[in-house]
C-alpha cells in the first residue's frame, strides 16, 4: 500500500512591474495568479507542492516574452526570460538552479530590455516562500 504524498507549502509573490500584464501560461500545482498586472504590490498565491515531485513551476507570457520561474523544495530556484516563440526547455532551466536566488535579462529591439528576479528561503514553519518580479524597461 502505498503512502499519501507529503506536501510543502509555497508561499509566493509575484510582482509585474513590466507595462504588459503576465498571463499565467503554465503551473505545475493549482493556486497560481491566472493574471498579475502591473502594480506596485506584489500578486500573493499559495500552492501545495508535492515533496517527492522536486520541481514546481510557473510560466507567464508577458507581452513579447515567457517569463518562467523554477523552484525545489530545497531552496533552489530559477528565472529566466525567453522570447515567446521559443519553445522552453525544462532541462536548460533545471542547469540554472542556483540556492536561493535567481535573475536573468533580455534585451529585445528597438531598445527595451526585461529583467527577472526570484528569491527562495525556508521558513521557520517548513513553508517556503517565494518571491518574484518582472520588469521592463524602455531604452531609446
Amino acid at each position: 500500500m502505498a503512502c499519501p504524498p507529503t506536501y510543502k507549502v509555497v508561499k509566493g509573490e509575484l510582482r509585474n512591474a513590466s507595462d504588459y500584464p503576465a498571463t499565467l501560461n503554465y503551473s505545475s500545482y493549482q493556486g497560481a495568479p491566472i493574471t498579475i498586472k502591473k502594480d506596485s504590490s506584489p500578486t500573493l498565491f499559495v500552492q501545495n507542492m508535492v515533496v517527492d515531485g522536486l520541481y514546481g513551476g510557473l510560466v507567464y507570457d508577458v507581452g513579447r516574452v515567457k517569463w518562467i520561474i523554477l523552484w525545489t523544495t530545497d531552496c533552489k530556484v530559477a528565472t529566466k526570460i525567453i522570447p515567446t516563440e521559443n519553445h522552453i526547455v525544462w532541462e536548460d532551466i533545471v542547469s540554472i538552479l542556483q540556492p536561493y536566488d535567481s535573475s536573468d535579462i533580455l534585451s529585445l529591439p528597438p531598445g527595451g530590455v526585461f529583467s527577472a528576479e526570484a528569491h527562495i528561503h525556508a521558513n521557520e514553519d517548513g513553508s517556503l516562500s517565494l518571491k518574484a518580479q518582472i520588469k521592463w524597461n524602455y531604452c531609446i
